[in-house]
């Protein structure tokens, strides 16, 4: 296993609009094909401090949607995850920890892990309208196209996307038949080209934009948000992508249809990601860790099993990180300092898919 702490020697230059951008989170496709370069396998230490914790938070009596870094002690595994939390802010925006243990745990066991181990990094945000803070990514057979399903609910192929927080988790219980790679690219290089090649186009997506919210909105509050592709603040570039929840908001009543030109960024912003794209395999017990601000992930789309407890599962989570790289204020505005967060809602933690759906 290589150092995942790209942080101590990179370097990070002001951020200004219509400029390049020199970020250790402007990476290329070749730098990460070798996993081992950004990953760090628990030790036997690591897992004994988890499956410590996890009986630490049971015997107080702690809910599991009240997991968190204080109620869920660990030793040193925690320094550890602090410089996991400082490569994400100001390295490659991305980690794999590897060797998480699936097996060795119950359901619950692996939820109180999970969010315990994710708190050291942040704080948990709710996920969709149920306001669930643990959320599973599994195929139950949605429909992608229709603009109120949120794609982890099927296995087709979806379109680069961030998600509304700081960091998002994936662990990985249970892998694909064949497919369902983790797709992931670098916001701050598909910056930098299409910079070089295409500056009226970038010049288009430093301007808001409109998102769908997918239909999980309480009554009377619009359907779509506006933020921005290409953000800046503070001396920090950061990026939203044009997802799936940008397509679909064409169409949402008070949303402008893009114009020819905006049609034409679509394209090559596309393009350009795909470009700077590179495929991750994701083994059972792995969990990786992204900053949304400066990275953008998919997966390929996947043949599954047939049998359910064989079928492809990740458990996600979506955390909110008060210290990280600023933002703009829209964007806080929008969703991302907040997830889907609906009046009257208590977050919830489900341990089973079915009683997520």
């Amino acid at each position: 296993m290589g150092d995942f702490r790209s942080y101590l020697h990179s370097k990070r230059l002001p951020a200004t609009p219509m400029q390049p951008v020199v970020d250790p989170a402007g990476w290329s496709a070749e730098a990460l094909k070798d996993v081992s370069t950004w990953s760090y396998l628990l030790s036997e230490s690591d897992v004994a401090e988890l499956i410590d914790g996890v009986a630490a938070v049971r015997r107080a009596g702690v809910s599991i949607v009240d997991v968190a870094r204080e109620n869920f002690p660990l030793k040193k595994f925690a320094d550890t995850l602090q410089e996991v939390r400082k490569e994400l802010t100001d390295g490659r925006g991305i980690v794999m920890l590897q060797g998480f243990p699936v097996n060795e745990l119950d359901a619950e066991a692996r939820g109180i892990a999970y969010l315990g181990l994710g708190g050291y990094l942040g704080g948990t945000m709710p996920q969709n309208k149920e306001s669930h803070i643990l959320g599973h990514v599994k195929d139950l057979g949605g429909d992608y196209s229709d603009p109120n399903t949120r794609g982890y609910l099927t296995r087709a192929e979806m379109r680069f996307h961030t998600d509304p927080a700081e960091y998002v988790g994936l662990l990985c219980l249970q892998t694909a038949k064949s497919g369902g790679a983790s797709r992931i690219s670098s916001s701050v290089s598909v910056y930098n080209k299409m910079l070089e090649r295409r500056p009226d186009l970038v010049q288009l997506l430093i301007e808001d934009w409109y998102s769908t919210k997918s239909g999980e909105v309480d009554p009377g509050d619009l359907p779509y948000y506006k933020q921005p592709i290409f953000a800046f603040q503070d001396g920090y570039f950061s990026a939203s992508a044009i997802g799936a929840i940008v397509e679909k908001a064409q169409g949402l009543p008070g949303v402008p249809l893009w114009t020819d030109a905006q049609k034409e960024a679509v394209k090559v912003y596309r393009e350009t990601v795909a470009e700077c794209a590179v495929d991750i395999p994701f083994a059972q017990g792995d969990v990786q860790f992204l900053n949304n601000h400066v990275m953008l992930h998919t997966r390929r789309g996947y043949e599954d099993w047939p049998e359910e407890n064989r079928k492809r599962h990740l458990l996600r989570l979506w955390l909110f990180d008060p210290v990280a790289r600023p933002i703009p204020q829209i964007k806080r505005d929008g969703r991302g300092g907040r997830g889907v967060v609906l009046k009257g809602a208590k977050f919830v933690a489900p341990l089973d898919v079915h009683a997520a759906a």
